[in-house]
């Protein structure tokens, strides 16, 4: 069975739907929290791969997206497994590094 095309339509329904759905087919579902974060030094696209890099070999992080154009990111967490502060603290923005990052409040 193709995956693909399920999965595809599963994203235009709502999000307890889909983890329903996922679960009753034998797949892990984990709760998800979305931090966004203020990023300070980003001069390059390199600047971008290196932070998205750190950010996701941390434990309990599920996906990253960093944007130069907007210094900023978002990080997709298991809850369980990091907290939004712990990002913080990632290599990437404790010294020698000059990137820096706070967290953005919605």
């Amino acid at each position: 069975m193709e995956l693909f095309p399920i999965v595809l339509i599963l994203f235009k329904v709502k999000k307890n739907l889909l983890f329903y759905l996922l679960a009753q087919n034998n797949f892990v579902v984990m709760d998800q929290k979305e931090v966004k974060l203020r990023i300070y030094g980003m001069t390059c696209d390199d600047c971008v791969v290196n932070v998205t890099r750190a950010l996701k070999e941390q434990p309990g992080v599920i996906d990253v997206k960093v944007s130069l154009k907007d210094g900023a990111g978002v990080v997709n967490v298991n809850p369980d497994e990091v907290k939004p502060q712990e990002l913080l603290r990632n290599k990437v923005f404790v010294k020698p590094s000059h990137y820096k990052a706070t967290l953005v409040e919605d």
